[in-house]
Formats: structure tokens, C-alpha cells, sequence
């Protein structure tokens, strides 16, 4: 049995598609995300969070490693 993957936000990283636009089944309809990805201030802004979030990952992923060991 095979599970349907989860659409994940592009707006807000780490987190899935919760449809929280109305008429939208996900990332590739959403009428907010289409907004952001058009505007190149606000892509530019959701770039840094994007990069800030990967970074606060990665020194988590780092943190786990060092007490594991």
C-alpha cells in the first residue's frame, strides 16, 4: 500500500499545505503563493526565510549529533 505524498508549503517552510486559501488543493493552485512567487520583492523576502529556516535546521541537526554521540 503506497501513501500519497503531502504537499509541502512553499511559503511556510517545513510545514504542509494546510488549503488555508479557500478553493485551493494545494500548492499549485494556491492564489497566495502564486502572489508572492509573481511579486519579486516578497519572493526575495521568502528567500531570506527560507535560508534562515534552512540554517536553524541544519544547527539542529547539528545539536542532535553532538549529544548523540
Amino acid at each position: 500500500m503506497s501513501r500519497a505524498a503531502t504537499p509541502q508549503c512553499p511559503l511556510r517552510p517545513g510545514d504542509p499545505c494546510s488549503l488555508c486559501v479557500p478553493g485551493a488543493h494545494g500548492p499549485h493552485d494556491c492564489q497566495t503563493v502564486r502572489l508572492v512567487m509573481e511579486d519579486p520583492d516578497l519572493r526575495e523576502l521568502l528567500r531570506e526565510k527560507q535560508a534562515q529556516w534552512k540554517a536553524r535546521r541544519q544547527a539542529e541537526q547539528e545539536a542532535l549529533g553532538r549529544t548523540a554521540s
